[in-house]
């Protein structure tokens, strides 16, 4: 079964609106942990972490904090115990330091924001200031959307806010104070790849363009030239494409006929860089 990044994001944004219980509301009934908004207070008591904790009790403590313990649990359910913490890169923890630092020890941590991320909101830009956590959802040109647990609806960072909620972030104003772990998905493939739509032929050859090009910016590879012909996949930002002199023309944009890691389609020579 592929481990999609969209299965850990429709689980994450499924919790939307759940309340963390009071002590008094748990010890009168447990059960009140798998109720969305009942028995809502201020003490850590959460189903995320009685579940987590149930599976690794030396690590995950409860009650406590939880908005690492929510996206562990997202990606639980998701994939099932193995699979989520090799994805998490090695295990659970509830400490965002030490998830953090984990994905630093594989090469899997950066400053990019990626849909299926998991973002760390830190107070120095490293690792060592992290002190909340979420699930990205989606990224476009200026902002990127997360899932959090623990937080509130507002606009800011709310690292203790009792709640799951859906939030947002220009990338501009959270240079130098995130960090983001890439889990190792599977790669999904897109509408135009799943009906192998054909790819049209390039006409025209300048051996000047041939050679290796790197996105400026989150990018479409197309089956043809223009902007308006169908998307196969999406390139990220500094994703590699070969061309090999081909190209065709739209709108008076020269579009190359590449190679992204196997995958043929048209570029505008104007959003990359040799």
């Amino acid at each position: 079964m592929a481990n999609y990044a969209i299965t850990v994001i429709k689980i994450a944004k499924a919790e939307e609106g759940y309340l963390e219980k009071s002590a008094a509301a748990y010890k009168k009934n447990p059960g009140i942990l798998d109720e969305k908004t009942a028995g809502a207070g201020k003490d850590n008591y959460t189903k995320y972490g009685r579940d987590m904790h149930a599976i690794y009790p030396a690590v995950m403590d409860f009650p406590a904090y939880w908005c690492d313990a929510f996206v562990d649990w997202c990606f639980y359910k998701a994939y099932g115990v193995t699979t989520a913490k090799s994805l998490l890169c090695g295990n659970f923890d509830d400490y965002t330091v030490a998830s953090a630092s984990m994905y630093d020890k594989h090469n899997a941590l950066g400053t990019e924001p990626k849909k299926g991320a998991q973002v760390f909101f830190t107070r120095n830009g490293k690792t060592s200031g992290c002190h909340h956590t979420g699930i990205v959802t989606d990224v476009d040109e200026t902002y990127f959307s997360t899932m959090e647990g623990n937080t509130s609806g507002a606009s800011k960072v709310v690292s203790n806010g009792g709640g799951v909620k859906a939030k947002k972030y220009k990338i501009a104003d959270y240079k130098g104070k995130v960090l983001f772990g890439y889990p190792k998905y599977d790669e999904e493939k897109s509408a135009a790849e799943k009906k192998t739509v054909k790819v049209e032929a390039a006409k025209k050859k300048d051996v000047k363009l041939a050679g290796t090009y790197e996105a400026k910016a989150k990018l479409e590879l197309k089956v043809g030239a223009g902007k308006e012909k169908t998307t196969i996949k999406t390139l990220s930002k500094g994703a590699k494409v070969r061309n090999y002199g081909f190209y065709n023309e739209a709108g008076g944009t020269k579009w190359l006929y590449v190679d992204a890691s196997g995958t043929i389609g048209y570029c505008p020579i104007n959003k990359l860089k040799k």
